[in-house]
């Protein structure tokens, strides 16, 4: 039996006892007990009739399960455009299919519009709905090109702008070099804006909607993730602004939180990582000698090796995290944070984090924080 099927078999088995333990006092007082069976019975309702609304597509050779509306009514899907950026690989890349699946005319911006998953988008089907664009989203050029596009190709309007595209960094702070600091956000944090700022006249026209995704390390700080950490912070505060003040004309905006999925989209592909390593050799020969000798070598090439690792421990499949996108798409009334648990272990530690926060210490999330992340790497050079 596999570690993870033991601990869910016993994680069930303490449940069970403990409800037992307790059942006998919830059932002497009433009220506490209706509320109980009235809110088993409302989730059971809620989760057979998502079972009942699901619908399939076929994606890569395989029927992949689209939900209805989790949050409500579905808005009438009449070939609007849907402009993605990010599209060459992972969440973008699927959601394009996804989205075209259902009916929506897609505008998939791609970085490489040449690249392996842009030509699978030009010859995923036949009804001429999926566009693929060449789109950089550090570019004011590029993105007014895109604007253009969209008008030109979207006779039924521009329905959402969904925001993708992203880089992943990994780093400590004081190795990390203020250039880096500055690329990342060209991406992360100014290309999500600039990109909004271009298409927000389009969605104010349809009162449509706009779809960031972000990160849970937006959510949560987590050790040598300043510099892509302060990029996912800083477009959940953009985001939660945006909202407020697009109400008055419309436009709903929502965040996606993706858990753990590094494995399954192109984050931690063998070209990212390669790029990745580039850019930890550079932070390394940049450093000043004083700050080379409290860190270490040994415990600088244990970041990358970390990230090697990580693979094995992101969620098997991206699906749930296009199921939260569609949801923000094509309901009435999209929630404003999806946080979708990512994971191969049995909880998404780190989501379990961010939902207990509010009303736990700070400190006592730093020490799990720190064990969990730190506790493989090598000490630095300075504690030996």
């Amino acid at each position: 039996m596999e570690i993870k099927t033991f601990f869910a078999f016993h994680s069930f088995e303490l449940a069970y006892l403990a409800v037992l333990a307790v059942l006998p006092f919830i059932a002497a007082i009433r009220i506490v007990a209706t509320t109980l069976i009235g809110a088993g019975l409302f989730l059971g309702f809620i989760t057979l009739l998502r079972k009942l609304t699901y619908k399939t597509i076929d994606i890569d050779g395989q029927a992949v399960v689209i939900s209805g509306c989790d949050t409500g009514k579905c808005v009438d899907i009449d070939g609007q455009a849907v402009v993605i950026s990010g599209c060459d690989t992972g969440f973008g890349h699927a959601l394009a299919k996804r989205l075209e699946g259902l009916g929506f005319t897609v505008i998939a911006g791609c970085l490489d519009d040449k690249s392996e998953g842009a030509e699978v988008l030009k010859s995923w089907s036949n009804t001429g709905r999926i566009h693929v664009v060449l789109l950089d989203v550090c570019s004011d050029t590029s993105v007014q090109n895109l604007v253009e596009y969209a008008k030109k190709n979207s006779p039924k309007g521009v329905w959402a702008l969904v925001n993708n595209a992203a880089v992943n960094f990994l780093g400590e702070l004081e190795l990390c070099t203020m250039q880096q600091f500055k690329d990342i956000a060209e991406v992360n944090q100014f290309g999500v804006i600039r990109m909004t700022k271009a298409f927000l006249p389009l969605l104010r026209k349809s009162k449509g909607r706009v779809v960031n995704v972000t990160s849970a390390k937006g959510r949560i700080s987590l050790p040598r993730n300043s510099v892509y950490g302060a990029t996912k912070y800083a477009i959940e505060a953009f985001s939660d602004v945006l909202r407020l003040e697009m109400r008055k004309f419309g436009v709903k905006v929502s965040i996606i939180e993706p858990g753990d999925f590094g494995g399954t989209t192109g984050m931690l592909s063998t070209k990212s990582l390669a790029w990745l390593k580039d850019q930890l050799d550079l932070m390394w020969k940049s450093a000043e000698e004083e700050v080379r000798g409290a860190y270490g070598k040994e415990y600088c090439d244990a970041i990358y090796t970390g990230t090697l690792g990580a693979a094995k421990d992101a969620a098997k499949s991206i699906m749930p995290v296009i199921d939260a996108m569609e949801d923000a798409i094509v309901s009435t009334g999209p929630r404003l944070r999806y946080l979708v648990d990512g994971s191969s272990k049995l909880i998404d530690m780190n989501h379990w984090l961010i939902r207990i926060g509010w009303f736990i210490p700070e400190s006592w999330i730093d020490a799990i924080v720190d064990f969990k992340d730190n506790r493989g790497l090598p000490k630095v050079a300075a504690a030996h």
